[in-house]
């Protein structure tokens, strides 16, 4: 057995912390230059050289943006329909989840494969049949279409996740259970649905981020200005002619907040599910 010596385990550490604090920064930093940009002006934005603090802080680019459609259409939108199809999506891949996971059956393993496979293929592939189904049904720039595609499309991610945490869920609790006399709903109920909650929670949230920052089928999909989302409703704030970085920043930053905030309540679920395995394939 090799024993380290204090300064091997002290030089360690040190380039441990060294090498996360490095890519943290790198991370961060697009995230703390958009700040940094929206408190600008028009004008100091285009400074050369650049400078990374505002020169003159300034909420100019937010009141742009409370002008503009962004808040009381683009947001609510996005909310709507990423909401609504994270929901959906997190329900029918935890049944069929479930099914794969505890009942074995001829074919099952391909069709499990099949269902996966579908994650490989790129969205754009399907966008030109996508507009034209939609534009024969009449349901272009609507809600439903968009809440449709978003959980065809991110079913099999959901099922991913889930059937890989439903397998680390003994099956011996269920067979107890039943034992002493539940029916399959109890168990369903009572057993199963309190223990995978954690691994709900991160296909939620995973799959929840994913939708709110949707762009492809939403800028395809989306024509109507009242039906846009807010991924979409950043192309307000620029022109053919110039583009309006400190309003696209604070933007950018008010887009990033509700995400920010789900993610900093359900932390500890998150990471929590991370560590037993949620996401262990």
């Amino acid at each position: 057995m090799l024993i380290r010596s204090r300064r091997q385990i002290i030089i360690d550490n040190i380039v441990t912390h060294g090498l996360l604090i490095f890519f943290c920064l790198i991370m961060i930093f697009p995230v703390a230059l958009s700040l940094m940009t929206s408190f600008k002006t028009k004008t100091d934005v285009m400074i050369l050289p650049p400078r990374f603090f505002p020169p003159e802080w300034t909420l100019e680019g937010y009141i742009k943006v409370f002008q503009s459609d962004l808040i009381p259409i683009y947001m609510p939108n996005s909310a709507i329909n990423a909401l609504t199809a994270t929901i959906l999506t997190v329900i029918l891949a935890a049944f069929a989840a479930y099914g794969f996971s505890r009942f074995k059956f001829k074919g099952s393993r391909a069709l499990q494969l099949g269902i996966l496979g579908l994650m490989m293929i790129p969205g754009i592939t399907n966008l030109v049949s996508y507009y034209k189904l939609v534009s024969q049904l009449g349901i272009l720039s609507t809600h439903l279409i968009m809440i449709l595609v978003y959980t065809g499309f991110e079913l099999p991610f959901g099922l991913l996740i889930l059937k890989n945490f439903f397998d680390a869920i003994p099956i011996d609790l269920e067979e107890a259970a039943k034992i002493d006399g539940c029916s399959t709903t109890q168990v369903l109920w009572h057993i199963i649905i309190p223990l995978s909650l954690p691994g709900l929670f991160v296909a939620f949230l995973l799959i929840l981020v994913y939708l709110w920052n949707e762009f492809l089928f939403a800028v395809t999909l989306l024509s109507a200005n009242e039906a846009r989302t807010a991924m979409v409703g950043l192309y307000d704030f620029q022109t053919s002619f110039e583009v309006a970085y400190h309003a696209l920043s604070a933007a950018s930053i008010i887009v990033l907040l509700p995400m920010l905030i789900i993610f900093i309540l359900g932390r500890k679920t998150f990471f929590r599910a991370m560590m037993e395995g949620a996401l262990k394939g």
